[in-house]
């Protein structure tokens, strides 16, 4: 049931961005369920593809659910930690570079 596994996917994704750069689960959670949901959808169209191509029917679920966990991470990196020249600028006083 991708509805539950993908959510899953982005609540798992926010929370451990959120610990590992120790940000608020809050500042995580939108990208990271947005990132999910959109990572999925494009897999999904790959994998119904590959399932027709192949004729197995159980790449959808593969490659949806790899393409949600990439979604994810790269909608937090993109959107809830921003660009790394911005991080660098509020560490140095805001010189530009």
């Amino acid at each position: 049931m991708p509805a539950l596994s993908v959510t899953l996917i982005g609540v798992v994704v926010a929370l451990a961005a959120g610990a590992l750069r120790h940000l608020h689960p809050a500042r995580t959670a939108l990208p990271a369920l947005f990132g999910a949901w959109a990572g999925f959808a494009a897999g999904a169209v790959v994998g119904v593809i590959t399932d027709v191509i192949s004729g197995s029917g159980s790449w959808l679920a593969v490659i949806g659910h790899l393409a949600a966990v990439a979604g994810a991470v790269l909608a937090v990196r993109a959107w809830a930690l921003g660009p790394a020249r911005d991080r660098g600028a509020a560490t140095d006083g805001g010189s530009a570079r």
